[in-house]
């Protein structure tokens, strides 16, 4: 019986995980808009601000992949425009001609702050009345479910290895 209300949590957790998501993306949509800015420009600004937050090293198109878990594809799009629209630019390395790395350039500089200003701004409200005490929480159960769903990443991806392996 235990079991079932396990379950029964892990389902709601997982619907209201996604509910919440789409609450906060929805508010941070509309929160843009007022800023003259469109929704793509929000992935750039998180990019924007990894960059600006690791500028005093080198980072390169695999280190957003990892850092946002995201595609090869996708981050080679989402580049070619931050880098069409001026906000970063591709610069070889002298060790390896085939890394590129990323560099922020003044209007990427501009979109950082903006961004910065309206992601305080969405903080303050969404966290309005949570102690510091409940956010320590959430933010532990957060880094469990992360560990908890890469180990089952891992699990799985060995399984589909080693099924692969059987059947050659």
């Amino acid at each position: 019986m235990e079991e079932v209300g396990w379950r029964r949590r892990k389902e709601k957790m997982g619907k209201e995980i996604r509910s919440l998501d789409n609450m906060l993306m929805r508010n941070l949509f509309c929160q843009v808009k007022k800023f003259g800015l469109d929704e793509m420009t929000v992935m750039h600004g998180w990019i924007i601000g990894f960059l600006y937050n690791n500028r005093d090293r080198d980072i390169f198109q695999k280190d957003v992949e990892t850092e946002f878990s995201i595609g090869r594809s996708t981050v080679t799009n989402i580049l070619k425009l931050m880098e069409k629209k001026g906000y970063i630019r591709r610069e070889a390395v002298p060790q390896d001609g085939r890394l590129k790395r990323l560099v922020l350039l003044d209007k990427g500089m501009a979109l950082n702050q903006t961004m910065r200003e309206l992601a305080a701004r969405l903080d303050a409200d969404t966290m309005k009345g949570i102690t510091d005490e409940e956010l320590d929480v959430f933010y532990g159960v957060i880094r469990k479910l992360k560990e908890n769903l890469e180990e089952q990443g891992r699990d799985d991806n060995d399984k589909d290895t080693g099924s692969a392996h059987k059947t050659v």
